[in-house]
């Protein structure tokens, strides 16, 4: 029974997540500053956010006392987060919005793949096929980006690159979330790939002192909607649902975020090709996520690596 509702509290903090992170790239296509330094911010503000949680669940105590396996992964999985943002954000600098989240979503085969291989976690079939079918969701978007231009499929090559990162991130986080909780782990991840990504902004020469009070409040925007209720409702659930399921749920975003984009940005009307594809993805979506559901034990155990 306490499975069964641990299970429920995460399918509905994957909801949460996936209408969370669909105003990303609205947030960050409005900001005026250099890619590097919106996903600094971003990630470090949501540090600050996360600091009381960490203070009142000793949290820093649980990051100590992690092992060797869960530091490693726990860097890795800060590394994969820090070229996730840094090639994502400069993607929505050279192509569409809604052509950039959807092949920066565009993981699931690869998570599905190492997942089944090697943390010994079998993919079901019918989630596959799902798998497969959003596959060819993204590859009939980048497809139509072929006549857009060289500098519209190099914004489609990072954004799939960055999508790669993101499979990483997810699978990082499936393991070590079975050791250390959300919080910890969470400031964990983001306090190093903000690190990180200040570093790259000062080595870019970028202006890393921002004092603009509209950039500080979409920063905090970002810290708040698409990290805090996306990116950390997708940690929480980590714990219970399997990285595949994860990672194909985001993409749920691309849709969301082409919405928005053709709503409240210019220039941003998506072609039919693009509807085409966007509409496989939601169906492989629903196909994953409708079989992904733990209908047993063996759907919850633990992942080995």
């Amino acid at each position: 029974m306490a499975d069964d509702r641990e299970g429920t509290r995460a399918y509905m903090a994957i909801a949460v997540a996936m209408v969370s992170v669909s105003f990303a790239s609205i947030l960050i296509k409005w900001s005026t500053s250099p890619p590097f330094v919106i996903a600094a911010y971003r990630l470090g503000l949501t540090c600050l956010v996360l600091l009381p949680a960490m203070l009142w669940t000793r949290g820093f105590s649980e990051i100590r006392s992690m092992g060797r396996k869960e530091v490693g992964l726990v860097l890795l999985s800060g590394l994969a987060l820090t070229f996730h943002f840094g090639l994502w954000i400069v993607s929505l600098t050279l192509t569409l919005v809604s052509t950039s989240v959807i092949l920066v979503t565009s993981h699931p085969m690869f998570v599905a793949s190492v997942q089944h291989f090697l943390l010994k976690e079998r993919v079901k079939r019918a989630a596959a096929l799902g798998i497969v079918i959003a596959f060819a969701g993204v590859i009939v978007i980048a497809l139509s980006d072929y006549e857009a231009g060289s500098e519209n499929l190099l914004g489609d090559l990072l954004a799939f690159l960055g999508g790669i990162c993101a499979g990483i991130y997810f699978l990082c986080g499936r393991v070590v979330r079975q050791k250390i909780n959300v919080i910890p782990y969470s400031f964990s991840v983001y306090g190093l790939a903000s690190l990180l990504l200040f570093v790259s902004a000062v080595v870019a020469g970028d202006r890393i002192f921002v004092t603009s009070d509209r950039e500080l409040t979409l920063f905090m925007l970002m810290a708040l909607g698409p990290t805090i209720l996306g990116h950390t409702m997708f940690n929480y659930a980590l714990k219970k649902v399997r990285a595949h399921v994860i990672s194909t749920s985001v993409l749920g975003e691309p849709v969301g975020a082409s919405i928005l984009a053709y709503l409240l940005l210019p220039n941003q009307v998506p072609t039919i090709w693009i509807l085409l594809g966007g509409a496989l993805v939601i169906v492989g979506l629903y196909v994953v996520l409708r079989r992904g559901y733990p209908e047993a034990d063996d759907d919850l155990t633990e992942p080995t690596l």
